[in-house]
């Protein structure tokens, strides 16, 4: 897949590739090296060494609120040492979608944890993911919409006393005005939607949909938009053309059906891939994004690997 979108987008898009063209092969090497490199790495990492990387790295948000803000360049929003709030609420959607697969102990404190840290982010995706998680985990137990109500318990609580943030950012307080019944600001919450930057896209998608617009043109400050998509399947079809995105899409279509089977015995994998594919819907930059190939990578050798071993155990049962 990703051999051909970027063989696509060199072909199709030379016009927008950088005049220094080693710009663009430091982009395809370290592709490479990651999902290469990568993959002796995600068949040597565990649950729970995972969730304890994601665990640590979410925790540095509150290095960030209390040490090293900064009030001109943060803007309200928090994102310990991923530099980018979506990217930690990203990382706090991969945890907390991880925990329903750990032992109890774990799950617990990684519920709360990744639960608490994504709010601060004031990401709406982490929000709508989050929710979307919890309805989902009640197909595992009942007991779950317990976790969802004191979910939404914490938030209103959140958004009710907030005082110890060191600024107040506003969606935060575009929510609280909402909850309590106010109109001022509450704008702020529709500002910089998702659907109005990929409308900005479609018309171009539409002129040249066999093989894109090649390689940049979608990034955004480029040739259709300032802005880019915010979305990974518009960028790779608008810049590898149909058949990649096809590809794409018939991959995770193919790992959400097969950790789907499995939700029963492994929730988290669906979950997590669940999550995966709609954060991709609200971020372009998959194709040059180590957390998302990396998170690829491991779901898609923790799904093929559960479903082999599920399928030999019910062999050896009929046997």
């Amino acid at each position: 897949m990703g051999t051909l979108y970027f063989l696509i987008g060199s072909l199709s898009g030379q016009a927008y590739i950088p005049e220094d063209i080693i710009d663009y092969l430091f982009v395809i090497i370290k592709y490479f090296i990651i999902v290469i490199g990568g993959y002796e790495v995600v068949k040597a990492t565990s649950k729970k060494e995972l969730i304890l990387f994601l665990l640590i790295g979410a925790l540095t948000v509150f290095l960030q609120m209390f040490v090293y803000y900064n009030p001109l360049k943060d803007g309200g929003r928090y994102s310990g040492f991923y530099l980018n709030p979506n990217s930690l609420g990203f990382i706090c959607m991969m945890g907390y979608a991880l925990s329903f697969g750990v032992e109890k102990k774990y799950r617990t404190i990684g519920q709360i944890a990744f639960t608490i840290i994504g709010f601060l982010t004031f990401s709406r995706t982490f929000i709508v993911v989050w929710l979307f998680i919890n309805i989902l985990s009640i197909r595992v137990s009942i007991k779950n919409i317990r976790i969802l109500a004191a979910g939404v318990g914490l938030f209103i609580g959140f958004l009710t006393y907030n005082a110890f943030l060191p600024k107040k950012n506003p969606r935060l307080e575009a929510m609280s005005n909402i909850l309590e019944g106010k109109s001022q600001n509450t704008n702020k919450l529709e500002e910089d939607s998702r659907t109005h930057t990929w409308a900005i896209y479609y018309p171009a998608l539409m002129d040249k949909p066999i093989f894109g617009h090649g390689w940049g043109a979608f990034e955004g400050g480029a040739k259709v938009s300032v802005m880019g998509p915010h979305n990974a399947y518009i960028k790779t079809m608008g810049e590898g053309g149909i058949l990649t995105l096809l590809i794409m899409l018939a991959l995770y279509g193919f790992l959400l059906k097969t950790a789907w089977a499995n939700f029963k015995q492994h929730p988290h994998l669906f979950l997590m891939l669940f999550a995966l594919c709609l954060y991709m819907a609200t971020n372009h930059n998959y194709w040059d994004n180590g957390y998302l190939l990396f998170f690829s990578m491991w779901l898609q050798y923790q799904i093929l690997t559960k479903t082999v071993e599920t399928v030999l155990e019910k062999d050896i049962t009929i046997e």
